[in-house]
């Protein structure tokens, strides 16, 4: 699709001076009208809840929050373990007004408070413990009791769709973590847009997702796309393993399965090992893949044993949705697909002019409105036109669909020389046994700047012949200068709460790493 093409194509409404949405009562209405109040609409192991009691439970937190003083616009840290009263909590926030900052507890501790101590809540919901937080702390336990009880709650707040409403916490992943704002109009937006034109769920469809509940890719899999359409989101646990979604699968006849490339390269992994059943997930009709670069190798992998044919999409927290996207009954496995109806995209070489290959802009109803409290993040982030700079770099092919190539600062030079780290990352990953790999420049003792990776190869302690292996592989196939200088073998990568490759943490494990292993040459 050409700049022209991008420029005529249709746009979902976006309701600037409308009045903010109430949804608890746009969830309630619409179950009402499609005879769904008795329809489960969130279930786990152990329990669910009817659409009825959802909305039910969405006021009594409202009522609750409205009785320990949250009131519109008051921004409230909602940092608790998913479930689905975490669901009712957002729900009832939404209609008092008030803002919720979604943050996962599972983020590593003190990156998770320095950045709630930059967000400056009023409000704090968690069972975190940070005595430097000046902000008034809410009971988890009396938040949780409160949500059982029947009560009608206040009045929607007034309001426009424009207003603040939620924050999501961006990973992090290549420096510290940033909070994107988004307007009361943006879940009904993304409902309307990937959830309804792409994923077509329906009544009856049991969804469940590898990313937890605070991210943007969790927040629509388990919250507004399976609820807007009707369907039931079935609520993982703390366990997110290849074996607990098996049985979660198999337990609950999930329909609609969601994961990330390491989570998707580990469940068929151990499918191929037989530690998973593929019948575990017969049930399964549509697997999507998003959150980081999905190998080819493991779209591969994830057909021959599992039976499931990937879609692919391209998103993040910055519009709090997928706005390119593979569609159900034709995804390949070397794309992350076509434009998403709603949105507007424009690619951009390095001079700034529109091309066919550079940085991806977005345009669309979900684009964040800046990030709270960093202003000059904002400006670099945000163009003029409701553009959103997504830092990532894409090919447009000749049928419109589009090639994922990398971040825009995955080129670095090495020895003089410029390493592109997706190249190199998927030299790695042809090895049979590495599942996913993350490229990072480190430094040697000299402070030169040399080539490190994180190899995921399912295997725990250090293995000396395996890592001499590794570096055979990798001089067979790369130049020189690409060779990884730094390696580190672990049986699978640290995470963040979306499920992305935490790549703050491969930096410290690659420097760890680094100090043997830099001052030695690779061989050609």
């Amino acid at each position: 699709m050409g700049v022209r093409d991008a420029r005529s194509a249709p746009r979902a409404a976006v309701p600037g001076r409308a009045a903010r949405p109430d949804l608890l009562r746009l969830l309630a209405e619409d179950s009402a009208a499609r005879g769904l109040e008795g329809a489960p609409a969130l279930a786990w192991d152990g329990g669910s809840w009817t659409f009825g009691e959802l909305s039910d439970r969405g006021a009594s937190a409202a009522a609750w929050l409205a009785g320990e003083g949250v009131r519109r616009g008051d921004l409230l840290l909602l940092a608790l373990p998913d479930s689905a009263e975490w669901i009712a909590l957002f729900l009832g926030a939404s209609r008092i007004g008030a803002q919720v900052a979604l943050a996962s507890p599972g983020v590593p501790g003190p990156r998770l408070e320095e950045a709630a101590g930059r967000l400056g809540p009023r409000a704090i919901l968690s069972e975190l413990a940070w005595p430097r937080l000046r902000a008034r702390r809410l009971d988890p336990e009396a938040a949780r009791a409160a949500v059982a009880t029947r009560d009608d709650g206040p009045a929607p707040a007034p309001g426009r769709a424009d207003d603040p409403a939620y924050l999501l916490l961006t990973s992090g992943s290549t420096g510290p973590p940033k909070w994107a704002v988004h307007r009361a109009r943006d879940i009904p937006a993304c409902a309307a847009t990937y959830g309804r034109r792409v994923l077509r769920l329906r009544p009856g469809d049991r969804t469940w997702s590898v990313a937890a509940l605070p991210t943007s890719y969790g927040l629509g899999n388990s919250c507004y796309f399976p609820l807007a359409a009707g369907a039931c989101a079935v609520l993982a646990g703390a366990d997110r393993s290849p074996a607990a979604c098996a049985a979660a699968c198999a337990a609950h006849g999930v329909t609609a399965l969601f994961g990330v490339p390491t989570s998707w390269a580990r469940l068929a992994r151990h499918a191929a090992e037989g530690r998973v059943r593929a019948d575990d997930l017969a049930t399964v009709r549509l697997a999507v893949s998003a959150g980081e670069a999905l190998p080819a190798a493991v779209w591969l992998a994830v057909e021959r044993s599992l039976g499931l044919r990937l879609v692919n999409g391209l998103g993040s927290s910055e519009a709090s949705n997928l706005y390119l996207s593979d569609r159900p009954g034709a995804p390949r496995p070397d794309t992350v697909g076509w434009r998403v109806a709603g949105y507007d995209l424009r690619i951009r070489d390095d001079a700034g002019r529109d091309a066919d290959e550079g940085e991806l802009w977005v345009r669309g109803p979900t684009v964040m409105a800046g990030y709270r409290g960093d202003p000059a993040a904002t400006a670099r982030a945000l163009a003029p036109g409701g553009w959103l700079r997504t830092g990532d770099r894409l090919r447009r092919e000749a049928d419109g669909s589009h090639t994922y190539l990398g971040r825009m600062g995955d080129r670095f030079k090495a020895g003089g020389l410029w390493v592109d780290a997706a190249r190199v990352r998927e030299a790695l990953e042809a090895h049979p046994l590495v599942s996913a790999a993350v490229v990072l420049p480190v430094r040697d003792a000299d402070g030169l700047v040399r080539v490190g990776a994180a190899l995921a190869t399912g295997r725990a302690g250090d293995d000396p012949a395996l890592r001499r292996a590794m570096r055979d592989h990798a001089a067979a196939r790369l130049a020189r200068h690409e060779v990884p200088r730094a390696l580190a073998l672990v049986p699978a990568l640290p995470v963040t709460a979306s499920g992305k490759a935490d790549r703050a943490e491969v930096a410290r494990l690659l420097a760890a790493a680094a100090s043997p292993s830099l001052g030695r040459e690779p061989a050609a």
